[in-house]
């Protein structure tokens, strides 16, 4: 009976280690209606159409030809996945969230 458990065990982590591990991005892209430098060295910034929403540029957001976000009007185009924040302001604390972006491109 002891056997039986510790092979049913045995196969059920060695299936759990072949599964990859899936991550969830999503692609983004539009232009920057609003962008805000953070206090949390990051770069706010809210896109428009067609694939808007408050994304969040951060050092270790894989940044491609172009550099991080710089003004209004500049398109993004990229993936995003989880939830950040960018600190506004410190007194009074102030915060906006938004999705951490995983890597990007932008026009000039």
């Amino acid at each position: 009976m002891m056997q039986m458990r510790f092979s049913v065990v045995s196969a059920a982590t060695i299936l759990l280690l072949c599964v990859p591990f899936v991550t969830y991005a999503f692609p983004f892209g539009g232009a920057i209606g609003t962008i805000k430098p953070c206090y949390n060295n990051a770069i706010y910034a809210a896109i428009g159409p067609p694939r808007g929403g408050p994304y969040i540029w951060t050092p270790a957001t894989k940044t491609y030809q172009f550099g991080p976000p710089r003004h209004t009007g500049q398109w993004l185009l990229g993936l995003a996945s989880a939830p950040y924040y960018c600190v506004i302001s410190i007194f009074p604390v102030i915060v906006w969230p938004g999705t951490h972006i995983d890597m990007m491109g932008s026009s000039q």
